[in-house]
């Protein structure tokens, strides 16, 4: 439970969460010989097309059954020898099965897509699009790393495999089909992080039975037909109770995804990375007309404004496609490219989540472009530029002449730039509802002007709040180290690395705010 917690959302790939366990009891009640077991398998055709119709996912439904065939196949062999009745009959179940997981498939084509929906998945995992999506990377080559889940990721595989191992010891072992559908989904998780949790929900059956075979007090009561209906109660309380009060702490105390994350809190609302503040403020200025974004925006900015505001870039991967994506991609890196599409999209403004990876190299291509483009707004989460000489010259006016977040570098502001720098930031920082990139910049201006204290007591005050942003804590032991203060860099750049521990630009400075005069 505490894996898969991470991804429910309520997005549309919840429904294959459901589906996943619904398909895996269906087996489990055909597998135990209880009663209705022959109507029930039939239902999977029915839920196989609406499983098709609610999510991507849907190749998993035949996948299942197919594993669950090849895994009475192998169960035969295993038996033949001691048991030729017994093989026979994994060898009739493995062919109803088979013929099952085919049947599955042609259902999936009652969809609106047809034929072309079979192709879908496959079109898009092997799409350019996959290699920028965070959940689409490997576990442990992407930000996932960072996170809480990838620990009990970690956990739970070395689990699995652990009490599988065990349970060969003893005389009763796992189904083969629990121990393919454990390597199937470490696999398929292995291949994208997304997957994480849709491995989690497959392999609990498998895993809890292999764990209950190892238990030899409870072999021993099992094996004691007294005491089996007495005891097995006992420990469904026991698991009940205690995903109750995991539940309940997650409902109490929020989801904490990982240090860099913060946590999910209960109830309806925004998380913190949404870029709300932004959007708030294009709607207080009245701008319309279309965007150059960042991708992960687009789906909020079209939420928010459609039709009043039409994006350069969102998540319908299949609309942009992967020509229009690899040109949107060469925009964010080169001047020439960012300048044509600015023209070709007739951009009234551009709209970047500016910490993600890459954004500095897009902010000094919007400089190097000859209309003039300007931040008006920026926060936490993102940055608004309007155009000099566009349709909203005005308020581009009155935007930040110095002030831009993507291209801050502490201890580069002259004595003049610093007064300019301080009144701006005084004007970001009850713009963004005191954002913590405004007052770090407060921080830099102050320190810049010689007003030690003052800088020092803002900077208490906003490393007090420990938000859970690593480059704002790189950027205050940037300032520090610029001006020599080894040890208050030292920790600024320490407590980065705690949130962050992959990141390069962390670990340089601290190298240097350590090294031996």
């Amino acid at each position: 439970m505490i894996l898969a917690a991470a991804r429910m959302q309520e997005r549309p790939h919840i429904f294959s969460f459901l589906l996943l366990a619904v398909y895996m009891l269906v087996l489990a009640r055909r597998r135990s010989g209880g009663p209705r077991r022959k109507e029930i398998f039939y239902l999977l055709p029915i839920l196989q097309v609406l499983w098709a119709n609610l999510h991507g996912s849907f190749l998993l439904g035949p996948t299942i059954v197919g594993l669950a065939a090849a895994g009475e196949v192998i169960d035969a062999w295993i038996v033949k020898r001691a048991e030729a009745a017994s093989s026979a009959d994994h060898l009739r179940e493995a062919g109803r099965l088979a013929a099952l997981a085919a049947g599955l498939v042609p259902c999936c084509l009652l969809n609106p897509y047809g034929l072309k929906l079979l192709a879908f998945p496959f079109e898009l995992t092997g799409s350019a699009f996959m290699e920028q999506i965070f959940e689409w990377q490997p576990p442990f080559s992407s930000s996932f790393r960072l996170t809480y889940m990838a620990r009990y990721y970690v956990v739970w595989c070395v689990l699995g495999i652990a009490a599988f191992i065990a349970s060969l010891t003893r005389e009763s072992r796992p189904r083969t089909f629990l121990v393919l559908t454990f390597a199937a989904f470490l696999a398929l998780s292995l291949r994208m992080n997304r997957n994480v949790t849709d491995f989690a929900f497959a392999t609990l059956p498998g895993t809890s039975a292999a764990l209950t075979l190892c238990l030899t007090r409870g072999a021993r009561a099992a094996a004691r037909p007294d005491a089996k209906n007495a005891a097995a109660g006992t420990p469904l309380h026991l698991i009940a109770w205690a995903l109750l009060g995991l539940a309940g702490w997650f409902a109490f105390f929020g989801y904490g995804y990982g240090p860099s994350f913060g946590r999910r809190e209960l109830g309806l609302g925004l998380g913190p990375n949404v870029p709300v503040g932004a959007a708030d403020e294009l709607a207080r200025r009245g701008v319309v007309g279309t965007s150059f974004n960042t991708y992960g925006a687009g789906a909020y900015l079209v939420y928010r404004f459609y039709p009043r505001v039409r994006v350069g870039m969102d998540s319908r991967n299949d609309v942009y496609g992967e020509r229009l994506y690899a040109e949107y991609q060469e925009a964010t890196q080169k001047p020439d490219a960012l300048k044509a599409m600015l023209r070709r999209l007739q951009a009234s403004f551009i709209f970047l989540e500016w910490p993600q990876p890459g954004m500095a190299k897009t902010a000094r291509a919007i400089r190097a472009t000859d209309e003039g483009w300007r931040p008006v707004y920026f926060d936490d989460a993102a940055v608004v530029y309007l155009e000099e000489d566009g349709p909203y010259a005005e308020q581009a006016k009155e935007g930040y002449a110095l002030l831009d977040p993507l291209l801050f570098l502490p201890g580069t502001w002259s004595r003049e730039k610093a007064h300019q720098a301080l009144s701006e930031a005084d004007r970001a920082i009850a713009q963004s509802g005191r954002s913590c990139i405004a007052r770090v910049m407060r921080v830099e201006a102050l320190l810049a002007l010689g007003r030690t204290d003052a800088a020092l007591a803002e900077e208490a005050r906003l490393v007090a709040e420990d938000p859970p942003l690593a480059h704002i804590s790189i950027l205050l032991g940037l300032a520090h180290l610029a001006r020599g203060d080894r040890t208050t860099a030292a920790a600024r750049l320490r407590r980065a690395l705690e949130l962050n521990p992959f990141s390069d630009v962390a670990r340089e400075a601290l190298k240097k705010a350590t090294a031996t005069p």
